[in-house]
């Protein structure tokens, strides 16, 4: 009965173990991918970049030039285009959209810097070349010359006040510290109290399994003992009437 009901146990144990193993598997994988996406941000913007997850780009506003939509120090959501989508730009940039690209010559001291405007004239081609017409919103006219389609980086699918102060605050060395070695901290010290509470675990294990052999061995000596003790009984009992059956033999004599 012990034995059924220690496997028993032990079975039980088994079955919660797994959706728990689970559970922490999930949690230490998302964990280290957060941790694994604020470490892209934080070292793309330390060298200079803007940063890029999963072909969208996270970039900062720094003028006026579109005010009224995006505000300065916003953080926008840039959608990159592919290689395919610039060689064919009708179906990828219409009328209204909202697009980055590197500014070309005759933007005057923002050429060659990133620029995000809205599109005032879908792509057009002119000797061979696919061009757009972009405007800011809070400008009073078109920009001053024709942006490339091949300068075009992405199209704006969203911003973030709340970005833009995550942004302005991990940019700094505290926030370095705060969003990542505090995180990484952190995992490292889960990851030491996990390694603890397994190798307890598996002492605990290792003693009720040490406890059950003892236990065990108890049992077969207390079996063995009484096996023991019905030979003696029945050898005893034998040899008595061994004795008296001798006795009324020599009485009949």
């Amino acid at each position: 009965m012990s034995k059924n009901r220690a496997r028993d146990g032990e079975e039980q144990k088994k079955k919660k173990s797994v959706p728990v193993l689970i559970i922490d598997i999930i949690i230490t994988v998302v964990f280290l991918f957060a941790v694994g996406c604020l470490l892209t941000i934080v070292v793309e913007t330390a060298m200079g970049r803007d940063p890029s997850l999963f072909g969208y780009r996270m970039m900062v506003v720094l003028t006026d030039s579109m005010t009224g939509t995006y505000d300065r120090g916003d953080v926008i959501i840039v959608d990159e285009f592919s290689s395919a989508q610039l060689s064919s730009p009708e179906g990828a940039v219409a009328d209204g959209d909202v697009v980055t690209f590197v500014a070309p010559e005759g933007f005057g001291d923002v050429a060659g810097y990133n620029v995000t405007h809205r599109v005032i004239e879908a792509p057009y081609l002119e000797d061979g070349v696919w061009y757009i017409r972009t405007q800011g919103d809070a400008s009073p006219s078109a920009d001053p010359v024709p942006v490339p389609v091949s300068a075009l980086v992405g199209k704006v699918v969203g911003h973030s006040e709340a970005l833009a102060g995550l942004h302005a605050f991990f940019v700094k060395p505290y926030g370095f510290i705060v969003l990542i070695v505090v995180p990484l901290l952190a995992v490292l010290i889960w990851q030491i109290a996990y390694a603890a509470k397994e190798s307890g675990k598996a002492k605990a294990k290792k003693a009720r399994e040490e406890a059950a052999a003892r236990l065990d061995e108890a049992e077969k000596a207390r079996a063995a003992r009484e096996e023991e003790l019905k030979r003696q009984a029945v050898e005893e009992y034998l040899r008595g009437k061994s004795d008296k059956d001798n006795e009324n033999n020599e009485g009949k004599k």
